[in-house]
């Protein structure tokens, strides 16, 4: 029995938006696909308060994916601030001592995190930013392997600029609003440098924006793109030069 994968979208996104995603997905990987169904209003609620309804339908979606599968674990696979949502199912703990955490770990055999703000950050202004920052020093690297294989995954866009173009200084400001430095490589939304774990394989795409915003290409956007993280986390081999780089 092939694990069913589990998606997880992005801030301020609606499961539907990730539709065509799974599909892709579906057919790259060979396994059924369920997008855990977050919708906009969930996370304008999850911003106000915390994480915890997020991981709640995340739960709820593992379990029905494993009800409809027959298997024993799933595959999580999480968009920007998915990664995020993700990353704190798996733990045995959460931030507010009064809410249950689920111990995804039992039920998780890999993580990918694409385009994910994943790295603790100081004075992280935002209620996502401060739990991502909690849980990369809580749970830090790859903190439940050998049993859960992680992979973040991130676009080489474009770089920010101050003073370059209306794109360039869009980048620079979403860059300085997570980490105070906007001159850096990112996929538009979130620098690179936010996406890689100290332990934690990572593999760079050229070309590829955060959302279909972006540009056309995006982490989800067709099958090429999506065949080259998945083959590589699947099969350990690195893409073509051409289209990406593995980083230690």
């Amino acid at each position: 029995m092939l694990e069913p994968i589990v998606l997880i979208g992005g801030f301020g996104s609606h499961w539907k938006n990730y539709r065509h995603f799974g599909r892709v997905l579906a057919q790259v990987s060979g396994r059924r696909v369920f997008v855990v169904s977050i919708t906009n209003v969930t996370w304008m609620v999850a911003s106000l308060t915390d994480y915890i309804l997020l991981i709640n339908r995340t739960h709820k979606a593992v379990l029905h994916a494993l009800a409809e599968t027959g298997a024993d674990k799933v595959i999580l696979v999480g968009h920007s601030a998915g990664g995020v949502v993700a990353r704190a199912y798996l733990a045995d703990r959460l931030q507010q001592p009064y809410h249950d955490a689920y111990h995804g770990y039992r039920r998780v055999s890999r993580l990918i995190a694409l385009g994910s703000p994943l790295g603790a950050i100081d004075n992280a202004r935002h209620v996502g930013l401060r739990h991502a920052s909690w849980l990369d020093r809580e749970f830090p690297g790859a903190y439940y392997a050998p049993g859960v294989r992680y992979l973040t995954v991130y676009g080489r866009l474009i770089e920010g600029k101050r003073t370059g173009s209306l794109r360039e200084w869009q980048a620079y400001r979403n860059y300085e609003y997570m980490t105070k430095e906007g001159a850096q490589w990112g996929d538009g939304v979130v620098p690179n440098s936010l996406s890689r774990i100290d332990g934690v394989p990572s593999l760079e795409l050229d070309g590829v924006g955060h959302s279909p915003w972006w540009g056309s290409r995006w982490y989800g956007s067709d099958e090429q793109t999506v065949r080259m993280w998945w083959e590589y986390f699947q099969l350990g081999d690195a893409p073509a030069l051409d289209v990406g780089r593995v980083m230690a």
